[in-house]
């Protein structure tokens, strides 16, 4: 490991050794004020007791967002080559591989529909041929 990654699991383990519970403790004082079944009041929800360190989740991050947030240092600076060089890339593969699979799909509904009508059509059609099958209504 790192000295980051370290680092970062002994304040993980420190936030925890502060702010575990334990079974023998007493339990938290009632709110002031009720609150009614599915309404929450955002001031109840956070606890006043916890550090100011613990972080608190106030901001929605989309998925761009993260993958900029994650992508190595040395590759911040090529994100829009590779976006475009992946861009390219599915306009070239992607028709290809919707195709494979369509023609899959194709060759088995034909194999389907031609193994139910040697089942079920045919018998049908020479039994009318030969008059011993029954009329449309």
């Amino acid at each position: 490991m790192d000295d980051s990654t370290t680092d970062l699991l002994l304040k993980a383990d420190a936030l925890m050794r502060r702010t575990r519970s334990y079974v023998a403790s007493p339990p938290p004082p009632p709110a002031e004020t009720e609150v009614a079944i599915g309404e929450a009041r955002p001031e109840t929800l956070i606890d006043s007791s916890i550090d100011d360190d613990v972080p608190i989740l106030t901001e929605i991050v989309t998925d761009g967002e993260a993958a900029l947030a994650t992508a190595p240092p040395h590759m911040q600076e090529h994100l829009a080559a590779l976006r475009e060089e992946l861009a390219l890339w599915l306009e070239q593969e992607l028709p290809h591989a919707v195709l494979k699979v369509t023609d899959g799909l194709a060759d088995q509904l034909m194999g389907e529909l031609t193994h139910q009508a040697e089942k079920n059509l045919l018998p049908r059609l020479i039994a009318r041929l030969d008059g011993t099958g029954r009329k449309p209504d």
